[in-house]
């Protein structure tokens, strides 16, 4: 798959870089999309017929933020907030990246500025922690 295939703009915040996921299974696909600074995610599945794609299914959601969670010597991927995140979920995670060695960051959604902001720490540089309460 050619790299600029991996990436897609974002429906909800326009960040150019939307992660794209695949996985194909007989004469099925499906493609997961995913903004990892404002959490907009896309689910399409498709049917091949003579090597071309049919769209068969395709929902939204909107994101309410983003986040990724590195944990000591491990790897994890981006997921995304489909709705408000409690408070009691903020905590968990913040206790993971300040308190427990983890890294990664949190992003929320703004709905009145209509764009994402950083909540902790940063998405470029995986050994960074920046509490910004």
């Amino acid at each position: 798959m050619p790299l600029k295939d991996m990436y897609e703009p974002c429906g909800q915040c326009g960040f150019e870089y939307g992660r794209v996921d695949t996985e194909a299974w007989g004469t099925s696909s499906a493609r997961r999309l995913m903004c990892p600074v404002c959490g907009w995610t896309a689910y399409e599945e498709i049917v091949w017929e003579s090597n071309q794609p049919h769209l068969i299914k395709r929902n939204e959601a909107k994101g309410f933020g983003a986040f990724r969670l590195i944990p000591p010597g491990g790897y994890c991927g981006y997921n995304a907030f489909h709705e408000q995140p409690s408070p009691e979920v903020l905590q968990n995670l913040r206790d993971l990246i300040v308190n427990n060695g983890w890294k990664g960051y949190i992003s929320l959604w703004d709905e009145s500025e209509g764009k994402a902001f950083l909540l902790l720490g940063s998405p470029l540089d995986k050994f960074a922690v920046i509490d910004r309460r």
